[in-house]
């Protein structure tokens, strides 16, 4: 149960001048509920030799200078952050902190999947012995990298892993982020989950001082395209007034090399479609 913040463009950035000074210093407010640690991961944009870079920490980053200098000074084609509130009973350290991240891609995921021992039994030993923590959203991600390794696009391996999560556990969340040096993809998966409002509560917040929407529209994602090409996605909690809603089950993929952005549905049988020609 967390927040995500990601951006993509056509020229290098920072998260600040993608989304704006005013909604990047919200968003990091909003580790003030979500404040058991946060992380970013952005495009190192290298021509010759394109990779990932990571920064996490375990604490509270509502007051953390080195997360407002990874919001604003952070340099990239394409970016993610993550604030996480950890599911009650697993460990706030770095090893549980998003985003998760090897050598071909990363990922930051909103939701909790409760059938944890069935997505580690999914995995191989190799990946198995691989695991750094002890979260449900490490092993999802796992799951999608054994299948790009087994040689699915990006897309189809995440479609893939939503598509069996799903069918044993419908009331999970698998909203998420994915970057690779290549592509973003984000997934809306969450249609039947509950909001936490429980959790809220148990962390001393009245229901009249949540972020916004967050008793109505908590796993909303929504999206804008900018007139320069860029393009954000970002969970509830910031104004997001003007911007296109996600479709529900829907997975989003972001051509970083053309800043192409097309939807499809995660339900099967449904149509591949350019985003920009849907909003």
């Amino acid at each position: 149960m967390c927040r995500l913040l990601a951006f993509a463009g056509p020229t290098p950035g920072t998260f600040a001048q993608a989304v704006g000074a005013a909604e990047t210093a919200d968003f990091q407010r909003l580790a003030r509920l979500h404040g058991d640690g946060w992380g970013v991961m952005w495009n190192r944009d290298d021509p010759e030799l394109p990779s990932l870079a990571r920064y996490r920490a375990h604490f509270d980053g509502q007051d953390d200078a080195a997360l407002t200098r990874a919001l604003t000074a952070c340099v990239g084609r394409a970016g993610v952050a993550h604030l996480r509130m950890a599911t009650a009973g697993l460990p706030v350290e770095v090893g549980n902190t998003h985003p998760f991240i090897d050598g071909t891609f990363g990922m930051a995921h909103n939701g909790t999947i409760v059938s944890r021992e069935v997505l580690r039994s999914w995995l191989s030993d190799d990946s198995r012995r691989g695991l750094t923590g002890t979260t449900d959203s490490e092993l999802y991600f796992a799951l999608v990298r054994e299948r790009v390794r087994d040689g699915e696009t990006l897309s189809d391996a995440v479609a893939g892993v939503v598509g069996a999560v799903g069918s044993i556990e419908p009331q999970c969340s698998l909203n998420a982020v994915f970057l690779s040096p290549f592509e973003m993809v984000v997934v809306r998966s969450s249609t039947h989950a509950p909001i936490p409002v429980t959790h809220f509560v148990e962390r001393g917040f009245a229901l009249t001082e949540l972020p916004l929407h967050h008793l109505d529209e908590y796993y909303r994602m929504s999206m804008l395209r900018r007139s320069d090409g860029a393009v954000v996605f970002a969970s509830s909690g910031l104004d997001t007034t003007g911007w296109d809603e996600l479709p529900a089950d829907s997975l989003t993929h972001v051509d970083l090399a053309t800043m192409a952005v097309t939807t499809r549905s995660l339900l099967l049988g449904a149509p591949v479609l350019p985003l920009s020609a849907a909003a």
